[in-house]
Parts: C-alpha cells; structure tokens; sequence
C-alpha cells in the first residue's frame, strides 16, 4: 500500500528503493514484537536461498527503464489479485526443505517489486509453520529482505542519502498507522476489508500501467 500511494509523489522507479527503507523500520517493530516465535531454522533456510536472488533482482530493476519498471509493477499488481484468492484457496502440503525451493522465485520478485509475501505464506503454512511463529518468521525476512536491498540500492544511483532517509521517516510514519490499521480491521469484516484493499491495489496497478504506456 505505501508504494502505490508513494509512486505518484517520488516517482515510480524511485519508489520500490525508498520504500525498501521504510520497510526495514516497520518490519523491524513486527519482529520485536513477535521475536520470541520466529522459527529460526526455516528463516536461515529461506534467507540463505533467497539472497543472491535478491541481488539479481535489484540489479535486473537498476537496469530498466522508467517505462518498463511502471509496466512491470503495474503487471504485477494486477496479476497479485486473483493469485493471492488462488493460493488462499489451495491448502499447500510441502516438506520443509520446499522452502528453499520457493526462496528463488520470492527473492528475485522481492528485489525489483514489493508485496511478495503473499507467495511466500502458503508454503510456510503448508510446512507446518502457523500462527505466531509464521508472523515472527515473516516479519525477520522482511527485515533481511529490505536490508539486503537497501545496501543493494545503495551501489546505485537510485537510493542517495536523501532518498534513504526520506524512507526511514516513511517507515516511522507507518508504526501509528499499524495502530489505526488494527482499529479499522477490528471494525470491518473480512469481506469488506479484502474488497477495499483489492480496489485500492486495482487503482495503483492502473496509475502505474498508465505511466508505462504514456
């Protein structure tokens, strides 16, 4: 959600960089909070096989276009839609070795796009790793992850100084909004809340597609 409404106001190639900041600092307040249950076996396991992806995908997004990254994330966006009903759909049975497996495709997506977690969970899930401990796990990848491509956008012109620490205040801002998120969800049902967040994610995708073609 941040990077959708941060493209219009910095920019779309400027944004997956800055908002890879933010991320390390909200992300960081999740794993904190639930630090005590992260499954530290599978996280090693899909850090160590996601990591030079990870890279690769960085590079691959330093090296686009402005048009090509708007028509990439605007592809992608759209495409995040029926995936995520599809994969809430399937109950995934996998051997925990598979998340190695699944690390290649969730590394390369993460380092030139954002909101990939969402491939990840079913397999975690499917390998036995639930409540607490999916969340604890998820939010120190998260962490890794965004860190892994900040000093990666480091290298490049994409990411200065200002640029990062213009994330970091980004990423302060979005520990209030967690509280406000939480009353919101408490107050919406399910339906409602997953039909609000799919309109929002349609309109981005659309802003980005349209910076693309224009």
């Amino acid at each position: 959600m941040l990077a959708i409404v941060a493209a219009p106001v910095l920019g779309v190639k400027a944004t997956v960089p800055i908002v890879s900041v933010a991320m390390i600092v909200s992300h960081s307040s999740r794993a904190w909070l639930f630090r005590k249950a992260v499954d530290w076996p599978a996280f090693w396991m899909l850090f160590v096989c996601a990591f030079p992806f990870i890279i690769a995908g960085v590079l691959f997004y330093v090296e686009l276009s402005e048009k090509a990254v708007a028509l990439f994330l605007g592809v992608f966006l759209l495409i995040t839609l029926p995936l995520r009903r599809i994969l809430a759909g399937f109950k995934i049975t996998v051997p925990r070795s598979a998340i190695g497996g699944i690390a290649v495709p969730y590394g390369f997506l993460s380092g030139m796009s954002f909101g990939v977690g969402m491939i990840l969970a079913p397999f975690l899930l499917g390998a036995g790793i639930v409540g607490e401990a999916m969340l604890a796990t998820v939010a120190v990848s998260g962490v890794m992850l965004n860190v892994t491509k900040t000093v990666a956008f480091g290298f490049s012109p994409l990411l200065t100084m200002e640029l990062a620490g213009l994330g970091v205040m980004l990423g302060l801002c979005t520990i209030p909004g967690h509280a406000a998120g939480r009353w919101i969800v408490r107050r919406t049902s399910i339906r409602v809340h997953t039909l609000i967040l799919e309109m929002f994610v349609s309109i981005g995708a659309v802003y980005m597609l349209w910076k693309g073609v224009f």
